[in-house]
């Protein structure tokens, strides 16, 4: 019995149990996972996540200088990613943390067209992956390859450059809500 073998049959018996009560109390595993968000909270978590992406590309200089693993030539992909909610640094949680689980709130309003909402959120959530990723990447870049386009400061403005296309996409979305 070594090491491997335990952490083998730990996982396989905790995905056997979530696996377990998902499929025999499906309602009550849906429950558990939004126990907490209702028509209100998830509206005034988009709100707020919409004022953090606003505020994100308003503030961008301020809020990527210094801290994170590039502190000492003053760029911080970390911080960027705490912002949208993807890297949890501290008490201070973004809004957009699991913002998927209020889009699956907000998808039950029947005032709201149903199909538009559930592209336009998919494809949020999509952006929101390649700005973390691009934010990610600033954090090691530098180390090998190509001096000037492996650079920190190259993969901070391609998640701007994200960050800019998630914001019209919450703009969108905004307004069917």
């Amino acid at each position: 019995f070594n090491r491997r073998s335990f952490f083998f049959r730990t996982t396989t018996i905790a995905v056997a149990a979530s696996s377990y009560a998902t499929i025999s109390h499906p309602k009550a595993a849906l429950a558990a996972t939004t126990a907490a968000l209702n028509q209100e909270t998830a509206l005034r978590q988009w709100k707020d996540s919409v004022a953090t992406i606003d505020n994100l590309l308003e503030n961008w200089d301020t809020i990527t200088s210094g801290g994170g693993s590039q502190k000492e030539i003053g760029i911080s992909g970390d911080t960027i990613r705490k912002e949208l909610g993807t890297a949890n640094f501290g008490k201070d949680v973004s809004p957009l943390f699991q913002i998927d689980k209020a889009f699956k709130v907000l998808r039950e309003n029947d005032e709201i067209d149903l199909v538009e909402f559930t592209e336009l959120s998919e494809e949020f959530a999509e952006v929101l992956a390649q700005a973390d990723s691009m934010a990610y990447s600033a954090n090691f870049a530098g180390g090998s390859g190509n001096p000037s386009s492996n650079k920190p400061k190259v993969f901070t403005e391609k998640a701007r450059k994200e960050v800019k296309s998630l914001q019209t996409i919450a703009k969108s979305l905004d307004k069917l809500l």
